[in-house]
């Protein structure tokens, strides 16, 4: 039997200013370079770990891995390709900014195979980026899109949140309205969700009820399903054959090798990780995970992950929650299909009640 294949994902941990919302791991000082160099020798020393499997999906996140100077965004390409056996069909997907996709950066990541393109708008709206921190302009968001088509990227993903400080229905409709107009091929929407810690959350900042934001969601259902795209994850939207491939290797559980400071794997049942530590990392002399810990209740996961997507969650698993089912279904919170049950769109709004009650009954 031939090896499955295997996803990559190299973590960029830089951005030039930590937005008011943002938990994640990521620093504003250092060296990208003297990371990438590092990145670059943990690349070589995962070599084995790939073995004989075939990476099929790239993805280059972060942070903000437009920071990366485009000789050393080469580097580490070439690392990859040298290290690792990528298909000739990979999706590969870097994720960028919209005040640093310079002309220079486009032009090297496409001559690099980058074939995907993420775009981290969040919002159209000045006001609404000033508020939450961003550094970029609308303006700056659309002249991005429209330089990156010009660069040769037909696949062009955009995200926006929803649920932003003074963020009413109506704007955040202009933001999703002005993404479609643009013909972005795939459109995330995320529901703010204020972490303890940031800026955001300590400010006490005023968000808008929750019946505004259920309007704002709906409107992003109706008029992305109206332009065509296919509501394919909880906060996905994608015209047909855009759908991120590389996202839906995390939500079907198949493995991916995940490398750089505060990255993740999933390799055969267990989750790798390394410390969320810059300057740990680069000092490594051995590329080891920093934790790892067997995948103890694999029902629980499928649930978590399964009801996030429209391939939805075989009902078969789900022997002692029938009764639950059928008022999910008898509500309009969910649907059976081939013996699947996917939840609406209504449903994905109480995917987490619904998942946790499912999973009490079953895990």
């Amino acid at each position: 039997m031939e090896n499955p294949p295997l996803s990559l994902y190299i973590h960029i941990p830089f951005c030039r200013q930590k937005c008011a919302y943002c938990s994640f791991y990521s620093e504003s000082e250092g060296d990208i370079s003297e990371y990438v160099e590092a990145l670059i020798r943990c690349i070589g020393y995962h070599r084995k770990t790939a073995r004989a499997r075939e990476i099929s999906t790239v993805y280059i996140g972060g942070g903000t891995p437009s920071l990366i100077p485009p000789h050393k965004l080469s580097r580490l390409f070439c690392s990859i390709l040298e290290n690792f056996s990528v298909s000739a069909a990979a999706e590969i997907t870097i994720e960028a900014n919209p005040e640093s996709c310079t002309p220079e950066f486009l032009e090297c990541a496409v001559s690099c195979g980058v074939n995907r393109l993420s775009l981290g708008v969040q919002s159209l709206c000045d006001s609404e980026l000033k508020r939450i921190g961003r550094l970029h302009s609308a303006q700056e968001a659309v002249s991005a899109v429209k330089s990156a088509r010009k660069s040769g990227f037909e696949n062009i993903s955009c995200d926006l949140i929803f649920g932003l400080p003074g963020q009413s229905a109506e704007s955040f409709a202009k933001s999703v309205d002005g993404l479609i107009s643009l013909d972005t091929k795939h459109i995330s929407c995320y529901n703010l969700q204020l972490e303890k810690g940031t800026p955001l959350y300590k400010s006490g900042a005023a968000l808008p009820d929750e019946r505004e934001q259920e309007q704002m969601y709906f409107h992003a259902c109706s008029a992305l399903g109206k332009a065509g795209y296919t509501h394919y994850e909880i906060s996905n939207f994608a015209k047909s054959g855009f759908e991120s491939r590389h996202n839906s290797v995390y939500w079907t559980e198949n493995d991916y090798l995940g490398l750089g400071a505060a990255a993740h794997s999933r390799i055969g049942g267990y989750r790798y990780s390394f410390m969320p530590d810059r300057a740990a990392f680069i000092k490594k002399t051995e590329f080891g995970f920093d934790k790892s810990e067997k995948i103890d209740d694999p029902l629980l996961e499928k649930i978590m992950l399964s009801l996030r997507t429209l391939r939805g969650l075989e009902i078969s698993l789900l022997p002692n929650s029938a009764q639950f089912i059928a008022r999910l279904v008898e509500n309009g919170l969910a649907r059976t299909a081939d013996g699947r049950l996917i939840l609406t769109e209504r449903g994905f709004l109480l995917s987490n009640t619904i998942m946790a009650t499912l999973a009490a009954a079953e895990c």
